[in-house]
């Protein structure tokens, strides 16, 4: 027997008659058995009931009432319907969009990083032959041998041999 936490919730679509023959079957074995989903079936049916009556003579006001909705729908053209949709999309999806977003604003500066080109280096006057790399010039110091290495941006280091003899 199915327990009274999984009949409830079909009580009023029983009722309402929307229950498949499948599940309206065991729901009744289980009325047959409990009391309790019973009264419970008892009381939403008098709470219908009673909605029902009470509304049952304000319906008559809503005798075309669709038509008139439509016709003001129809004459009032200062929302157009793609910005409503757009609007409703943006309330619904805005979490989705601002990640996407997100992950577009990444994508573009990792692409702006990969193929920005190196900084030139300084202008400082001095002709090299190839600025791109080292410049490596023996020197002959008088008593020592040596050589003149020129890096970019000013920097220079000299090595000198020992003594000759």
């Amino acid at each position: 027997m199915k327990r009274c936490e999984e009949v409830v919730p079909l009580l009023g679509p029983m009722l309402d008659k929307a229950l498949p023959d499948d599940d309206r079957e065991w729901v009744e074995e289980h009325l047959a058995g409990c009391g309790s989903c019973r009264d419970r079936q008892a009381l939403i049916a008098a709470q219908g009931q009673a909605l029902r009556d009470l509304y049952a003579g304000k319906t008559a006001d809503f005798g075309g009432f669709a038509d008139r909705v439509m016709a003001k729908v129809a004459a009032d053209k200062s929302r157009a319907p793609l910005t409503v949709w757009g609007s409703e999309m943006w309330h619904a999806h805005r979490g989705a969009f601002a990640a996407a977003g997100g992950l577009a604003v990444a994508a573009c500066m990792a692409l702006a990083v990969l193929f920005v080109p190196p900084a030139a280096p300084p202008d400082d006057g001095a002709l090299l032959a190839d600025a791109s790399g080292p410049q490596v010039e023996q020197v002959d110091f008088g008593t020592h041998d040596g050589a003149v290495l020129q890096l970019p941006r000013q920097t220079t280091v000299i090595w000198m041999s020992e003594d000759r003899e």
